[in-house]
């Protein structure tokens, strides 16, 4: 009975873990949106690969511990996006 407790314990452990390290690759993730939306602000062209190669290595890691995808962003979304800032 003991080793059931056990790989319980062992899987939840683990869905904390990945749930940890998602909230982690969202937080970069924010942090290169925010750094685009100050470059366009400043009239500097943008460039969204950096977001979504890191939006596709975030969404492999959320496929494989079945958390939410984040969608790959073109360049009309994120003006769209910054529009509604104002």
């Amino acid at each position: 009975m003991s080793s059931v407790h056990l790989e319980i314990t062992k899987k939840v452990n683990e869905k904390v873990k990945a749930i940890e390290t998602y909230k982690k690759m969202d937080q970069q993730r924010e942090l290169i949106i925010d750094q685009l939306i100050d470059d366009y602000k400043a009239g500097k062209p943008i460039d969204l690969t950096k977001l979504n190669q890191w939006t596709k290595q975030m969404n492999q890691f959320a496929i494989k511990h079945q958390l939410p995808t984040r969608k790959i962003v073109t360049k009309e979304m994120f003006k769209s996006y910054v529009q509604t800032l104002h």
